[in-house]
């Protein structure tokens, strides 16, 4: 019998599903190996650190087969990070995890990666939010940065709302060091916004499948590199619901190192 496809990794072909992600980029973006084979993982990793150690930021994910919510993520910037994490492994890593995953987030001089989160509330018993889209993004650090942002953060921030598709977003908080940096965090506001919008119908579909199955809450987050414009995760209050309805016997590539 075949090794069980992560919950995890479903979750991300649902974007594939819903035409929010090409499987090729979903394949190039994120890089598997069997738990066992962690240690190659961190090789891996420190070859390219050696050759570019200020190239980026990689980012470990530990994946069990069921769960797919919160899982515990490590940010690598150096060989020293590295080590942290090989040694924060312990003997029972090998029973709670399937898969061991890492996806680079590239910085290149000029170029800022914004990461962020778009969230839509279509309860229609709830009128004063009906169809709100609220929208949370930072800057060249990541995503979970947006979860423990406090008022002692060092982050660039934006928080912006808006009351549904067509209508203008108010800027609700922008947290950035200067004049330049808000003007820099407003143009890329801009470009994520297009981004979004680009997908409207996309998203539209996608809520409309979760709103048959009783969901009517979604959150997609995104990504704003040199590379473009891309959607990476997403959340509801029942993920695992979602997997079900949209894979209840498909079988996926479970191809891993």
């Amino acid at each position: 019998m075949g090794q069980v496809i992560p919950n995890k990794w479903k979750k991300h072909l649902v974007l594939v599903e819903f035409g929010l992600k090409k499987q090729e980029d979903l394949e190039n973006e994120i890089h598997r190996y069997s738990a066992f084979h962690v240690n190659t993982l961190i090789e891996d990793i420190k070859k390219q650190l050696k050759n570019d150690p200020d190239s980026g930021m990689y980012i470990i994910s530990s994946i069990p087969s069921h769960d797919c919510f919160k899982l515990p993520n490590f940010c690598i910037s150096s060989l020293e990070d590295l080590q942290t994490f090989k040694t924060s492994l312990d003997k029972y890593f090998y029973s709670r995890f399937s898969e061991v995953w890492y996806c680079k987030k590239s910085f290149q001089n000029g170029h800022d990666v914004i990461s962020g989160r778009i969230s839509f509330d279509n309860r229609d018993w709830i009128d004063s939010i009906k169809y709100s889209h609220n929208v949370e993004q930072v800057w060249n650090c990541s995503h979970r940065e947006i979860e423990k942002f406090n008022k002692n953060s060092k982050a660039i921030y934006l928080r912006a709302s808006r009351e549904g598709w067509g209508r203008r977003y108010h800027i609700d908080e922008l947290r950035a060091p200067s004049k330049e940096d808000k003007d820099k965090v407003i143009k890329g506001f801009v470009q994520t916004v297009k981004g979004i919008e680009s997908n409207k119908e996309k998203i539209e579909e996608f809520e409309r499948y979760l709103k048959d199955i009783g969901i009517n809450q979604l959150c997609l987050e995104y990504m704003l590199s040199q590379k473009g414009f891309s959607f990476i995760d997403w959340d509801t209050n029942n993920d695992k619901k979602v997997i079900d309805n949209v894979f209840p016997t498909k079988e996926n590539s479970n191809l891993v190192r």
